[in-house]
Formats: C-alpha cells, sequence, structure tokens
C-alpha cells in the first residue's frame, strides 16, 4: 500500500494502541487535568509516532461546543481552614486569593466548594459531616502555626495543601517557590543599581516554608561575590528596636521583607523610602498598593491545587499518597514605587 493510500490516525488508533477508551485519548490531547500526567504524555507520545494531526475543523466545532455547554457537576471539595477565628485567615490576602483561583478552577471543571473551619467541631465530626454533604477532596488552607496536627479522617478524602505548613501527614501540596522569588527580587534589586540587598523576617517565616528564604538569599549572595554580603535578619524576637538596630549595622540600600510592619517601623525612624532605602515586598498583593515587590500569583496556585485535587478524585485515589507530589509557581514581579533605579 503506498503512503497516499493509508489511512490517516484517527483517535481510536491511538486509543487501541495506548488501550484506553477514545474519551481517554481525546481529553488527553486536551491536557485534561481528569487524566493523569503519565498518561497524557504516552497519549502524546504515541499520537506523535503515528503523525496523528487534529482536523482543524473538527476541533473548531468540538471547541465551541464545549464553550456553550454547561459544565456536568462532579462533587464537592472542601477548603479547610484552622485559625483561632474562623474568618482569621482571611487577614492574609494571599490565603483569601488561594480561595478565589481555586473556586474558579473548580466552578469550570464542575465542582463546588465549601469553606469549613476546623474548631467549629471535633475532627471525627467534621470528617463525618463533610463525607455526608458529598466532599471528596481537601484543600488544606495554610495554618496559623507551623505544623499543627488537624487529626481529620484522611481515608475518605483526597487531599492538596497550600504551602508547607501542613505536616501531619503526607501530602500532596501546592505552594510558591520561595527560592525562584527571592532570587527573582535580588536580581531586579541589582538591575537597579542597589549593592547592599538585606533580608528580614522573623525566623518563623522562613522555619514555615523549611527555610527556603534564606537559602535562596544566601546562594544568591554567593553567586554575587562582587556585592556587599549582608547579614540577614532571621530573629525570634522581631520587633522595632531589633529591625533598626540591624539596618544601623547592616546599612542596606535595599530591604526584602514580607512581614507587614516593618516598613512602617522603617520610615517612623526617619528612612525616607525610596529616597534613603528601597523597599521590597516579597509577597506582593493589590492589596499593597504602591509597594514594589515579587507577585507570588496566588489565584494561580488556588487553581493549580484544584487541578491537582481533581487529578486524583478523577483516579479515585484517597487518603495518604504514596508519593506524595509538591507543585511549586514562579513569582512575577510588580514594578511599584519603593525600588527604583540607584546610581
Amino acid at each position: 500500500m503506498s503512503l497516499s493510500d493509508q489511512v490517516p490516525p484517527t483517535l481510536e488508533t491511538i486509543a487501541k494502541k495506548c488501550r484506553v477508551s477514545k474519551v481517554t485519548v481525546s481529553l488527553a490531547l486536551r491536557n485534561s487535568p481528569r487524566i493523569s500526567s503519565s498518561m497524557r504524555a504516552r497519549v502524546a507520545q504515541v499520537a506523535a509516532e503515528l503523525g496523528y494531526t487534529p482536523n482543524p475543523m473538527v476541533s473548531a466545532l468540538m471547541t465551541s461546543l464545549r464553550s456553550t455547554r454547561k459544565t456536568k457537576f462532579v462533587c464537592n471539595l472542601g477548603f479547610i481552614t484552622s485559625f483561632p477565628t474562623q474568618d482569621g485567615w482571611k487577614e492574609n490576602p494571599s490565603f483569601a486569593r488561594y480561595l478565589i483561583g481555586a473556586t474558579a478552577r473548580a466552578t469550570a471543571l464542575g465542582y463546588g466548594i465549601e469553606t469549613h473551619w476546623t474548631r467549629e467541631k471535633s475532627p471525627a465530626d467534621l470528617s463525618r459531616t463533610m463525607h455526608l454533604r458529598g466532599i471528596r477532596g481537601l484543600l488544606l488552607a495554610p495554618l496559623p502555626t507551623y505544623g499543627m496536627p488537624l487529626s481529620l479522617s484522611w481515608n475518605p478524602f483526597a487531599t492538596v495543601a497550600f504551602g508547607h505548613t501542613f505536616t501531619e501527614i503526607p501530602v500532596h501540596r501546592v505552594t510558591n517557590s520561595q527560592f525562584h522569588t527571592i532570587s527573582l527580587a535580588m536580581d531586579q534589586c541589582r538591575k537597579r543599581g542597589h549593592r547592599r540587598i538585606g533580608l528580614a523576617m522573623p525566623r518563623f517565616v522562613d522555619a514555615k516554608v523549611e527555610s527556603r528564604w534564606l537559602a535562596g538569599y544566601l546562594a544568591w549572595q554567593y553567586i554575587h561575590p562582587e556585592l556587599a554580603k549582608l547579614e540577614p535578619l532571621l530573629v525570634d524576637q522581631f520587633d522595632e528596636a531589633t529591625v533598626l538596630a540591624w539596618m544601623k549595622k547592616e546599612k542596606p540600600d535595599v530591604v526584602l521583607a514580607n512581614h507587614g510592619p516593618i516598613l512602617t517601623w522603617i520610615r517612623k525612624n526617619g528612612f525616607r523610602v525610596p529616597d534613603d532605602v528601597s523597599f521590597v515586598h516579597l509577597n506582593w498583593t493589590p492589596e499593597k498598593g504602591e509597594l514594589s515587590g515579587t507577585n507570588q500569583q496566588p489565584e494561580e496556585i488556588g487553581a493549580a491545587a484544584v487541578d491537582l485535587l481533581a487529578e486524583q478524585i478523577n483516579q479515585n485515589r484517597r487518603g495518604i499518597p504514596e508519593k506524595p507530589k509538591t507543585i511549586t509557581l514562579e513569582s512575577l514581579w510588580h514594578e511599584g514605587t519603593t525600588c527604583p533605579e540607584r546610581r
């Protein structure tokens, strides 16, 4: 048979070779989170080997149909908070934006989201309530205390945690890449002419991300020996007097921080920002307005957490995972007004 007589490969051809259904192949080629990453890669490889090319007219028609078709409801997800007060978690704009991004993505995939506060009921009662309400997946909001136990019944649920504060059991998690974030901030400071880049934060802030802030800071200093190596301020007693003493000793021309009061303390003690010293917030959100900083994209982190949770639910995986995975998202630079160019 000549090449011109060969029948072009179809979804069914790929499905037979992969030993899966045409639906699975179709979803995999659309990079659907309902299909595992390994199967998506397998289908893509077989499609390439067979020389499969989608019909552009059919693809356009199906895209149009899918965009107008109402998403079928799958199940509910639980967004679990554990702060001392029921709405205490909302005081951190990033945590609130996790839920915004997660809700948008869940709605698009056919999931509902309910917020549950662990201090309202006993762990057993809360687990039972969520199970009865059809919740099959849990999104664990960051905890107020690193390593704080929740003691929920994990077996009925697929679970994804935000960040690194939850350590009770091995779980899948989605987080910002703190190492990349601080490297991005320091690159931007160097680009603008800063030569004395200082880092200041409470020790617990660095500890709850397993010292990734400090690791990124020290690594960046190591590969830029031409710049001053300032001693970072990571202390348990993080207060106005401690910060002021550190600034007088290290004399930074830019301060990197993600702890709210520090900018107020700097200005209160006669440092003009940005005239005397620049300031970069390592977790900038629109609520922080004028500040220069790194945008950790919390809405995208929320969406990625739902994608990871949906993958577990679609594969009928519950309880403690044998091979937990961590997805990290990189930050974007936000220009702001507090880190201008220096001569």
